[in-house]
């Protein structure tokens, strides 16, 4: 099946519920979340510590994989880097729509933003 335009089903053809998407407001950003890189890595490991054990199906014949993954890494330069795969779902109209993408991001699970991660 893949990435498609369909209504949300699972792939065994059962409809997907809808959740609220995990709150989030400006004021749970601490004071050092300063730069877009920051706060990219700030939501992606919060992301990840909500769902580091969710798995969904890319296609038909592919094994269920993480929703998000992370890890270090040593650049061939010496950086330390943070690795992250992510898959967020869109609405099925995305690609029609006159909207920006992130406002077509769909909600993975209503859970709270972990404590470890607010001010």
């Amino acid at each position: 099946m893949g990435f498609s335009n369909k209504n949300r089903e699972d792939y065994n053809g059962a409809r997907v519920p809808d959740f609220p998407m995990s709150a989030f407001a400006t004021a749970n950003l601490p004071a050092t979340v300063n730069t877009l890189e920051k706060l990219i890595v700030w939501a992606l490991c919060a992301l990840y510590q909500l769902h580091k054990n969710t798995r969904y199906q890319e296609s038909d014949s592919a094994p269920l994989i993480p929703r998000i993954t992370a890890q270090d890494g040593l650049a061939a330069n010496g950086e330390e880097c943070i690795i992250f795969r992510v898959s967020i779902p869109l609405s099925q109209t995305w690609r029609e729509s006159t909207t920006k993408i992130f406002q077509e991001a769909l909600e993975i699970s209503n859970a709270a933003i972990p404590p470890a991660f607010l001010p």
